[in-house]
């Protein structure tokens, strides 16, 4: 009971903030940034939001890639998911780095406990970050749903329309929706495990956001060598340790699991553990009590 008691506090000091509100408003924002139509004639891409000022009505209505699901689904794309790192830290970085630099993290660990602190902060942390970002994506769907058609005003065949829209648009949207929280949640992993021995907040945000990019180049590179070399084999070991890996699993089928899924379960559990484990032992090592 002491520890619901202190995850309900952590909880209500995190979402009821400033930073929270602006995670929300920033996903919402950015998955306006995705690519929304490809013209191969002119080789040019639109993102949604040019798409919206470009093309006339008539054009939108007779071209189903413009279909609201399918907008809303191009939304975890782009520079969503490149400033993730940055967006899902402002959540538990304005409550934490407050109770850091003004010296309450003292008093509120004597109080709690160190244990029931860490994993309070850590279940918060991870899952406001989650959060943050299902709820604006949620409001970027929205206000697809308000700007595009339906998919049900254009003709598409029964076929097609089960490959690109899996299982009807209910489960789409809620597979998505599902797939922006674990993305949202586990981009706030290099943030917290920094914030266990940094007190800045500028670092917090940019720094995990800078491994983030390299990490993700790295893996991109290796993925597109093995894809060109035709190694299917080494292309499927790799993809699992790539940092939006985690999206995959919110499709996944539980009674089918496939070997690429099975091994991005396995490493994304491992780096959760990895980040919780490293987290406490730096704070535990400390002989300030977090100051």
């Amino acid at each position: 009971m002491k520890f619901i008691h202190t995850l309900k506090q952590d909880f209500d000091k995190t979402i009821k903030n400033i930073g929270f509100l602006a995670a929300v408003l920033l996903t919402c924002i950015l998955g306006f940034t995705a690519q929304a139509y490809s013209e191969p004639t002119i080789n040019k891409t639109y993102s949604i939001f040019e798409a919206i000022f470009t093309f006339d009505k008539e054009f939108i209505e007779q071209n189903s890639d413009f279909a609201s699901v399918l907008m809303f689904r191009n939304g975890l794309t782009g520079y969503v998911t490149m400033f993730a790192p940055i967006i899902v830290a402002f959540p538990f970085m304005v409550t934490f780095c407050a109770e850091r630099n003004n010296g309450l993290i003292r008093f509120t660990i004597t109080r709690t406990g160190k244990m029931r602190y860490y994993l309070s902060k850590f279940i918060v942390s991870f899952v406001s970050g989650g959060l943050a970002m299902l709820l604006g994506m949620a409001l970027f769907g929205a206000v697809m749903w308000l700007i595009f058609p339906s998919y049900k005003s254009y003709d598409i065949e029964p076929e097609f329309l089960e490959y690109i829209i899996p299982g009807g648009a209910f489960q789409t949207v809620a597979r998505h929706l599902l797939s922006t929280f674990l993305y949202g949640a586990f981009s706030t992993l290099p943030a917290f495990l920094i914030s266990s021995f940094c007190k800045n907040p500028y670092i917090i945000t940019c720094l995990p956001f800078m491994l983030t990019y390299v990490w993700t180049t790295a893996i991109s590179k290796l993925m597109s060598k093995a894809f060109e070399a035709m190694d299917y084999d080494a292309y499927d070991k790799i993809s699992p340790f790539a940092p939006d890996s985690v999206q995959r699993l919110a499709y996944m089928h539980f009674n089918d699991i496939q070997p690429v899924m099975r091994n991005t379960l396995i490493f994304n559990s491992v780096y959760f553990l990895v980040v919780l484990t490293g987290f406490i032992l730096i704070m535990n090592m400390r002989t300030d009590k977090g100051n």
